[in-house]
């Protein structure tokens, strides 16, 4: 019997170890991380396949590819505002995507402003509603002139209201805070999610639930193997706030920053060591309305050295989109309402732009500067 109990015992001991072996092969080295390091192909579940997935993510980035183009197609045919809100809401087969048509439980509509819940995410997700109306009303004039006052095309390319004002710009840029800078800072990244299971796999798959929280964080930045990507001819791969984040490098930031913080996060989840994680999550909130901030300096910086209205008017309404943005992030730095402030000092002229002042400009680039810590001066490359 003694024999036996010691057996037992041993082959427990055995399984064990090889058990903890496994589970220490599946740590990812610090050192290992760099910045054209695969997030795709760096993390794998026990099957040696990657545990990452992001098809969510890829399903709404494709979703409002197919809303930003439809949106500069008014020079063709007035846009229509059902098929706008169809496309927001992915109801009754809006998109050219046939594809998009057939995933009938992903919709931009419930991932944005999905942290404000309530009636304030009630108000917001109205707000573009509501704007994708303005934009449909604004489009009927494409084939007039612009001027103050009076909506129309301005230098045979932007469409603006008689404020001057690029609805267009302001709903992409608006996206980009509501839904991709939400999602990432205040939804995958935030107390609930990063509090998930990180021992068991999710069912079916090779991921726990907090490694696959923290891909889908990083899939609302980027689809591709690492960040930025840069194509053999030069173009780069970027999107949307993946876009944005990536003009901010050298003097004003570093994109590879961000992206070795959402590796070495990632590697941390595998890695159990959570206070790495947390540096990450504080590194990557701060880095995000780094570059948000210095973009939106930069359009505002843009638009006073700008030779035509059509220039200067497109760059405002992209700091103005920008400013509305800033609102998603996770500091608090921008509230709500003092994103109305600074956006009504840029637009609440009579005129709207047509009339706006240096003064006001000035105090919003003070703001900016001050709050964010960036160069007042900054301009970034498009």
């Amino acid at each position: 019997m003694k024999r036996y109990i010691i057996s037992v015992l041993a082959i427990a001991a055995l399984t064990t170890a090889g058990c903890r072996k496994k589970k220490q092969d599946q740590k990812v080295p610090y050192d290992n991380l760099t910045a054209t390091t695969s997030y795709h192909e760096t993390f794998k579940g026990e099957d040696n396949n990657s545990s990452v997935d992001i098809y969510e993510t890829s399903v709404r980035q494709r979703m409002l590819k197919e809303v930003a183009e439809y949106m500069q197609v008014f020079y063709v045919t007035p846009l229509n505002a059902d098929r706008m809100k169809r496309m927001f809401t992915n109801t009754d087969a809006p998109y050219i995507d046939s594809t998009l048509n057939n995933i009938t439980n992903i919709s931009l509509y419930e991932a944005t402003a999905q942290s404000a819940g309530g009636a304030v995410g009630d108000a917001e997700r109205q707000w573009f509603l509501s704007m994708f109306d303005s934009l449909a009303a604004t489009s009927t004039h494409a084939l007039e002139t612009a001027q103050q006052g009076v909506p129309g095309a301005i230098g045979g390319t932007f469409l603006i209201n008689g404020k001057g004002f690029e609805q267009g710009q302001f709903l992409e840029k608006g996206f980009i805070g509501a839904m991709l800078l939400d999602q990432i800072a205040n939804v995958y990244l935030g107390s609930e999610k990063m509090a998930a299971d990180n021992t068991n796999p999710v069912s079916g798959k090779n991921y726990t639930q907090l490694e696959h929280n923290w891909d889908m964080a990083m899939g609302y930045l980027s689809q591709n193997a690492y960040y930025p990507m840069q194509a053999a001819d030069g173009t780069w791969q970027e999107y949307f706030l993946g876009d944005l984040v990536r003009q901010v490098n050298g003097l004003y930031g570093n994109p590879s920053e961000l992206y070795l913080a959402f590796l070495k996060g990632r590697a941390a989840i595998v890695n159990k060591d959570m206070g790495v994680r947390d540096q990450q999550i504080a590194t990557i909130n701060k880095l995000l309305e780094r570059a948000m901030a210095t973009v939106a300096v930069s359009y505002l910086n843009k638009a006073e050295i700008s030779f035509t209205d059509a220039s200067r008017f497109h760059a405002l309404s992209q700091a103005t989109g920008c400013i509305y943005a800033l609102r998603w992030g996770h500091s608090g730095k921008m509230s709500r309402e003092k994103s109305e402030e600074l956006m009504g000092m840029l637009m609440n002229s009579t005129y709207g732009f047509w009339t706006l002042t240096k003064s006001n400009t000035d105090a919003v680039k003070s703001f900016l500067s001050s709050t964010y810590v960036i160069d007042i001066d900054s301009i970034v490359n498009s």
